[in-house]
């Protein structure tokens, strides 16, 4: 039997479809679905498609959690330096494993969107609007977060360490661990949000991409 104008295509074809442009099963065979790709066939690049852009986003957000957890940690856990114990020497070590078992785990793990950063991004007009308009939301509230974290670095690391004179050496050591903490809570802001908007500029402004032809 022949082809029709209301039949479909054979299953082989609909895979090859998939795979080009990476959108899934479910998105070609759903003719309720009104997103549809309206792009040159002249353009070259990646078709992001509003399923792939949401699974971008949530990939990114998992991972720059586990990054900046694993290094605000570290960087926290200084704080036991000055802290003169056997059991917060081992805290110390017990911490930088964590902090290192974490980063392997983000080093080691598959990533299915590598492919992003390295080539032009094409979307539907609808899918472009809806992405600009979340970024809008929260830039703002990215942005301060990341320079509340830079504030926190500085208090930490520039600020604490000058409260307590270095003569009253318990107080001074107080005063220095809880700096450390400090620090270590903006490290995480600035690399979780940092890590944010990096993903956002990068489906809006095909950033990474840009910077490569340069």
């Amino acid at each position: 039997m022949g082809e029709t104008d209301n039949g479909y295509p054979e299953t082989e074809k609909i895979v090859r479809m998939s795979k080009l442009f990476h959108v899934s099963l479910d998105y070609l065979l759903n003719e309720e679905d009104t997103e549809k790709p309206e792009i040159s066939p002249d353009e070259k690049g990646i078709y992001v498609s509003r399923e792939m852009a949401n699974g971008f986003l949530l990939y990114q957000k998992w991972k720059h959690l586990r990054i900046a957890l694993a290094v605000g940690i570290m960087v926290g856990s200084l704080s036991f330096s000055f802290m003169w114990s056997d059991i917060f020497t081992l805290l110390f070590m017990l911490v930088w494993i964590v902090g290192i078992v974490l980063l392997f785990s983000v080093k080691i793990a598959d990533n299915p969107y590598r492919k992003l950063w390295n080539e032009p991004l094409l979307f539907d007009k609808a899918v472009e609007a809806e992405l600009n308009t979340a970024y809008a939301e929260k830039k703002k509230f990215l942005q301060l977060f990341n320079l509340i974290g830079i504030a926190f670095i500085a208090l930490g690391f520039l600020f604490f360490p000058l409260i307590v004179p270095a003569e009253l050496t318990l107080e001074n050591n107080i005063s220095l661990a809880a700096g450390m903490i400090v620090a270590g809570i903006g490290i995480f802001f600035c690399i979780y949000m940092s890590g944010l908007v990096r993903a956002y500029r990068l489906l809006i402004m095909n950033e990474a991409y840009q910077q490569k032809g340069k």
